[in-house]
C-alpha cells in the first residue's frame, strides 16, 4: 500500500524486523529449554488427570509495595512525565469568540484607511454544521465590493489558525472588509490582518481603532499578538506551499498548535460541554470528553490545556503497572522492568498525548484488572468483608471506563470470566474442606454486592456522565431530563457503531491481526518539506508487540498445562481486549489494540518471572531485552513525539516495513 507522501522504500531497512524476529527468536527458544525441559519418551498417561487436579496458584499473597517499591515508582512516573510533557502543545490561544448568525447577514468593518492588503489570519472557532463558512468581501470606497474566492471554516478545522483564499494580485488596495456568515452561527476566534507598509515590509495591522469602533466584535481583535508568523510572501503562495507540504488547505496551525485527529471531534466537545452547549460528537459516552474538560478549564483552550489530562492519565499508569506487578510476582525487579516497557510503548506514548478517550479507557481498564486481581488473590477462605473493598474499587473502574467508552465492555468479559473461575474454585475448596455453608452465606453476599457493583453503580455513573448534555438539550438537569439525555443518546450511537460502511476504505485501517504483528500504524499529522518530513503516527513499539505475542502464547501454555493461576489472568484480560475485534465487520485501527498491549507488557514479565526464577543469572538477558525495547522507542520516537526528521533518517530507521506509511 502506496501513500502520496511516502518516499521510495528502502528494501535494506528489512534488516530492523529480521534482526528483531532472530532476537525474539533466540530469547524465547532459551526460555523454551530452560523453563520446558525434554521429558522422557516414557510419559504417565495420567496427565490430564494431573492438569485436573493441579489448583491455580492465584491464592499466593499479593506482593506488597516497599518504600523502595514506591521510589522506583516515583521516579519512573516523573522521568516519563518529563518526556511527555515536553512538545506536548502551546500554551496560549484565542480564548475569546465572536459568534456571526444570518441576522444580521454580516458585519463590516472599516479600516478607517485605505492600507495594501498582503495576507489575513483568522481563528476557526465552533460552528454548528459539518461544513460552514464565510463570505469575505473588500472593497476600497464601500460600494463595489469584491468577493474573494474562498473562506471555508469546516468541522476540522475548529481551534486552528487558517488563511483565506485571496483574489490574485496581492497586495490589494482595502478599506473595508465585509464577513457573512454562511450559516445559522459561526464563531471566530481572532481576525488578523498583515499589510504592506511605505518600505514594502509586511507587518500587522493595529486593530485597536476596530475595537473600539465595534465594542461587539471585540473579541475578534483581542488577541492579536498570538497570530502565527508567515514567511514572507503572497497569500497564494503560502496557500500552495501549505498544501505541497500535506496540510489542509488553509491551516497554520501544525501538531503543536492545534487539533490532530479526533481532537477536532474531543476536544471540541469537552470546550462545548464547559460553554453549555450540545455536542457535535456524541459517538461515545460523555465521561473522556469531560475529563478533557478538566484540562481545558485549567490551562485555558489551548493544546495544551486539551492535552494536559491524558498526559497525566499516560503518566499514572506506569505506578498503576507497577503495583500490579509487584501484587502479581512481588518481585521489584519485574515490576520495575514492566513499567519500563510501558514508558518505552510508542503506542502509549503517542495516544496519551493526544485529547481522545482511548487513554482514559485503558487508565480505567488497568484499575479494573488491578482490583480485580485483589480481589481473585485474597484466598479461598478470605471473609466477605475483606474481599468486598477490592470487588467494589473494580466495578467502580468499570463504570468509569464504560462511561468513557464503550470499548470497556469488551475488557469486563474478562473479568467475568476471572470472576467466575474463582468462585467455582473457591466453592469446590470450602466444600472439600467441610465449609459449605460458610461459602452459600459468602457467595449469596458477594453475588448481591455484585449486581451493586458492576450493574447499578456503573448504570449511575454512566448515566451521571450525560449531566453536561441534558444540561444543555433541556436547559436544566433532574432525573428525567438525564434518564432521557442518556437513553436518547444510545441508538444513534450504536447505529454509528455497527455500521458497515463507516471509514469504509480507510487509507490506515487495520485488521485485528495486522495489530498483533505491528504491520499497519495508524497516521495522523504529516508535513513535508524539502529534505525533511514531520509526522504523528500511532504503532505499538516493535518488540513488545512481536515478543509480547511470544509470551502471550507461553502463558496460554501453562493456563492450560500448569495451570497457572496468574497465567491465566494475563491470558484472559489479553483476549477480553482483542476477540471481540474479530466479529467488528466496520473498519478498525491498531489504536483499538491498545487495552492488549498492557497484558503483552504483563505476559512478558510472566516469562521474566520465570526465568529470574529459575536462575538469576539470566537477568542480563532481560536487561538486554528491555534496552533494546527503550532503543526501539527512542529510534521512533520522532514519529510518536511528531518532531521533524531528514528524509534519510526516515528512509533508513522509521520505515521499517513498506506497509508503514512514513
Amino acid at each position: 500500500m502506496n501513500d502520496s507522501f511516502s518516499l521510495e522504500y528502502n528494501w535494506l531497512v528489512l534488516i530492523w524486523p529480521v534482526v528483531l524476529i532472530a532476537f525474539v527468536i533466540w530469547f524465547f527458544r532459551s526460555y523454551k529449554i530452560e523453563t520446558y525441559p525434554i521429558r522422557r519418551r516414557r510419559r504417565k498417561r495420567s496427565s490430564v488427570g494431573e492438569r485436573q487436579g493441579l489448583e491455580f496458584s492465584l491464592l499466593v499473597k499479593p506482593g506488597r509495595m516497599k518504600k523502595t517499591d514506591w521510589i522506583i515508582a516515583l521516579a519512573m512516573t516523573l522521568a516519563y512525565g518529563i518526556l511527555s510533557f515536553s512538545f506536548a502543545g502551546v500554551t496560549t490561544a484565542p480564548q475569546t469568540f465572536w459568534r456571526a448568525t444570518s441576522d444580521p447577514p454580516h458585519q463590516t468593518f472599516d479600516l478607517g484607511e485605505e492600507v495594501l492588503l498582503d495576507s489575513i489570519l483568522y481563528y476557526a472557532g465552533l460552528e454548528n454544521r459539518v461544513m460552514s463558512g464565510w463570505t469575505l468581501e473588500l472593497s476600497v470606497d464601500g460600494d463595489n465590493w469584491r468577493e474573494q474566492p474562498s473562506m471555508l471554516h469546516s468541522f476540522f478545522d475548529v481551534f486552528t489558525w487558517k488563511i483565506p483564499f485571496l483574489e490574485e494580485g496581492l497586495p490589494i488596495p482595502v478599506r473595508y472588509i465585509r464577513l457573512t456568515a454562511t450559516e445559522d452561527w459561526v464563531e471566530l476566534g481572532e481576525l488578523v490582518l498583515l499589510v504592506r507598509d511605505a518600505q514594502g515590509n509586511r507587518i500587522q495591522f493595529d486593530t485597536t481603532r476596530l475595537s473600539e469602533r465595534y465594542p461587539d466584535c471585540a473579541a475578534l481583535f483581542d488577541e492579536q499578538s498570538l497570530a502565527p508568523a508567515l514567511p514572507d510572501q503572497g497569500n497564494n503562495d503560502i496557500y500552495r506551499s501549505l498544501v505541497k507540504m500535506g496540510r489542509v488547505p488553509g491551516k497554520v496551525s501544525d501538531q503543536f498548535g492545534g487539533p490532530i485527529f479526533d481532537e477536532t471531534s474531543h476536544a471540541r466537545a469537552a470546550y462545548e460541554y464547559i460553554r453549555g452547549i450540545e455536542p457535535v460528537e456524541m459517538t461515545h459516552p460523555p465521561l473522556g470528553k469531560i475529563i478533557i474538560a478538566i484540562g481545558i478549564n485549567l490551562f485555558g483552550l489551548t493544546p495544551f490545556g486539551w492535552r494536559v489530562m491524558g498526559i497525566l492519565m499516560g503518566m499514572l499508569m506506569a505506578p498503576i503497572i507497577y503495583v500490579l506487578l509487584k501484587n502479581i510476582f512481588d518481585n521489584t525487579r519485574v515490576a520495575a522492568i514492566g513499567a519500563a516497557l510501558l514508558i518505552f510503548e510508542n503506542l502509549h506514548f503517542t495516544q496519551s498525548r493526544l485529547a481522545t478517550i482511548d487513554t482514559p479507557l485503558v487508565f480505567f481498564v488497568l484499575l479494573m484488572y488491578l482490583f480485580m486481581y485483589r480481589f481473585i488473590s485474597s484466598g479461598y477462605e478470605a471473609p466477605f468483608k475483606k474481599a468486598v473493598m477490592p470487588l467494589f474499587l473494580c466495578g467502580f473502574s468499570f463504570g468509569l471506563g464504560a462511561a468513557t467508552k464503550w470499548s470497556a465492555f469488551y475488557s469486563a468479559l474478562g473479568l467475568l470470566v476471572l470472576f467466575v473461575v474463582y468462585l467455582v474454585k473457591r466453592g469446590q475448596h470450602q466444600v472439600a474442606t467441610g465449609e459449605k455453608e460458610q461459602y452459600r452465606d459468602w457467595l449469596i453476599r458477594t453475588l448481591v454486592a455484585s449486581v451493586a457493583f458492576f450493574i447499578i453503580i456503573p448504570f449511575v455513573i454512566y448515566t451521571l456522565s450525560y449531566i453536561p448534555i441534558a444540561a444543555a438539550r433541556y436547559g436544566s438537569v433532574s432525573v428525567s431530563s438525564l434518564l432521557k439525555s442518556m437513553w436518547e443518546s444510545q441508538a444513534p450511537m450504536f447505529a454509528h457503531h455497527s455500521d458497515p460502511a463507516r471509514d469504509a476504505g480507510h487509507l490506515y485501517s487495520s485488521s485485528w491481526w495486522m495489530w498483533m504483528l505491528d504491520v499497519r500504524p495508524m497516521f495522523y499529522y504529516a508535513s513535508i518539506q524539502e529534505g525533511s518530513r514531520t509526522f504523528v503516527g500511532a504503532l505499538t513499539n516493535p518488540l513488545v508487540t512481536i515478543g509480547g505475542l511470544a509470551a502471550i502464547g507461553f502463558a496460554a501454555l501453562d493456563a492450560f498445562q500448569k495451570r497457572a493461576g496468574k497465567a491465566l489472568f494475563i491470558v484472559v484480560g489479553y483476549m477480553a481486549g482483542l476477540l471481540p475485534w474479530l466479529f467488528v465487520s466496520r473498519a478498525t485501527f491498531v489504536y483499538h489494540y491498545y487495552p492488549s498491549v498492557i497484558f503483552l507488557i504483563l505476559a512478558l514479565c510472566y516469562v521474566f518471572d520465570n526465568t529470574l526464577k529459575k536462575d538469576f543469572k539470566k537477568r542480563k538477558r532481560i536487561y538486554i531485552f528491555t534496552g533494546i525495547s527503550a532503543g526501539i522507542f527512542f529510534v521512533l520516537f520522532p514519529l510518536s513525539a511528531g518532531l521533524t526528521i531528514p528524509d534519510w533518517y526516515s528512509i533508513w530507521f522509521v520505515r521499517w516495513l513498506q506497509s508503514w506509511p512514513f
